[in-house]
């Protein structure tokens, strides 16, 4: 149990990157503040964020398989990309609200999703060895905590920093200081919440290594007269992934540009939606054990909220899509990382969620370059609306992959 409780303190931390930095505040403080045209800003951050997906694809499987080979491995190299990605988070400190640092702040996005990913899969790849007993409870607590890290730290942001008239450090609002200030508490925050499990927790991983070189051994895997069990998954999650990123990149930015609502209003959103990704992710990890099944109900009624979601013109409803969405995209999150690592042998959870991560970043390109696209050439519902394709793509895929309960 000291094991799942240091694997949930680090998603405390960490999820501060996707929540706040990718999807609310800091994406609408890029297209609101730094570039001069917000349609422009939207589709840059996609395209900064696909671009980033397709070089953490190519190199996750070789570093998850060097890690599988390495006593301790996992660990090691999880301790040197989560510093990263913290550095990288607390230098948003350095972007003004000024065009002159559009491609400082791009810059930063993209050496922070890539530390991110690669941090994250390697995460990902000790959670048995952290709660083997209850893969499904063990996931599922691990994500609901760390949505309940991104509430905690979002209102210690809110109420400390940008909604009052004089914050607590006597920060000058025109350069918009408390709203880069807050990215230094956010790396503090990742690091404080890292710690027990990269330097505290007791990890015996022996080195195991493939004599294979990796991309043969990935065509095993996933490619043995026909697609196998494991590769049908990878396929399935690679197109559901594109549509959830095309999401989870832009609802921040579709808030404020299309439906008016203000950064601080935003982030308030944002923990409404924390409360609710936690609550699913807790109630899902205990009351259900086939993680297929999760999976399939979680993407068909995801799409009908991105639906509803993308022809709707009220703030108000927008913010209770926003929240019922959460709510199943937690639960989608955590089975997915189950079924992958019921899937792998132990001895291979490096290499198994390098793929995962490939699989999800790999063609990631191509959500956020199409919505992008989309957005240039319609709107910028048209260019949200457009995950439900690959959403519902992956669900139809997901009914062909075999899966026995807990």
């Amino acid at each position: 149990m000291k094991k799942l409780l240091t694997f949930s303190f680090y998603d405390f931390g960490n999820s501060v990157f996707p929540m706040i930095i990718i999807t609310t505040l800091t994406s609408s403080y890029f297209v609101n503040h730094v570039i001069d045209n917000q349609q422009t800003g939207a589709a840059l951050w996609q395209l900064t964020i696909g671009m980033s997906g397709i070089l953490i694809a190519l190199m996750m499987p070789f570093i998850g398989k060097l890690s599988d080979a390495t006593n301790n491995g996992r660990v090691i190299y999880l301790r040197f990309f989560s510093i990263i990605c913290i550095l990288s988070i607390a230098a948003f400190w350095f972007v003004l609200p000024d065009s002159n640092y559009v491609l400082f702040c791009l810059f930063l996005l993209f050496l922070g999703s890539i530390s991110y990913e690669a941090s994250n899969s390697l995460y990902n790849a000790t959670l048995k060895s952290c709660y083997s007993k209850d893969l499904s409870f063990g996931s599922g607590v691990g994500f609901g905590t760390g949505y309940i890290g991104g509430v905690l730290v979002l209102i210690i942001i809110l109420y400390l920093f940008i909604l009052p008239d004089e914050n607590i450090l006597g920060l000058a609002k025109d350069n918009q200081a408390p709203i880069r200030f807050s990215h230094l508490i956010l790396s503090l925050w990742f690091l404080i919440f890292c710690i027990p499990l990269m330097f505290f927790t007791k990890f015996n991983q022996k080195a195991h290594d493939i004599p294979n070189k990796t991309t043969h051994t990935i065509k095993d895997l996933i490619w043995s007269n026909g697609l196998t069990n494991t590769g049908r998954y990878l396929i399935a999650r690679m197109i559901y992934m594109d549509g959830l990123i095309i999401v989870t990149t832009t609802i921040g930015i579709f808030g404020t540009s299309v439906m008016g609502i203000s950064i601080s209003k935003i982030i308030i959103v944002a923990i409404l939606c924390n409360v609710s990704g936690a609550v699913g992710c807790y109630l899902f990890g205990i009351f259900f054990k086939n993680d297929k099944i999760v999976i399939i109900i979680s993407l068909a009624l995801l799409s009908a909220v991105i639906v509803t979601m993308s022809i709707n013109t009220n703030p108000t409803a927008f913010i209770i899509l926003a929240v019922i969405g959460t709510f199943f995209s937690g639960p989608l999150q955590s089975s997915s990382r189950v079924v992958m690592a019921k899937l792998m042998p132990d001895e291979m959870q490096g290499l198994g969620f390098g793929m995962f991560t490939f699989s999800g970043k790999a063609t990631a390109f191509l959500g956020p370059l199409c919505a992008a696209a989309i957005t240039f050439l319609f709107s910028q519902r048209i260019g949200f609306g457009f995950s439900i394709v690959l959403l519902l793509s992956g669900m139809l895929l997901m009914l062909k992959v075999s899966y026995q309960d807990n």
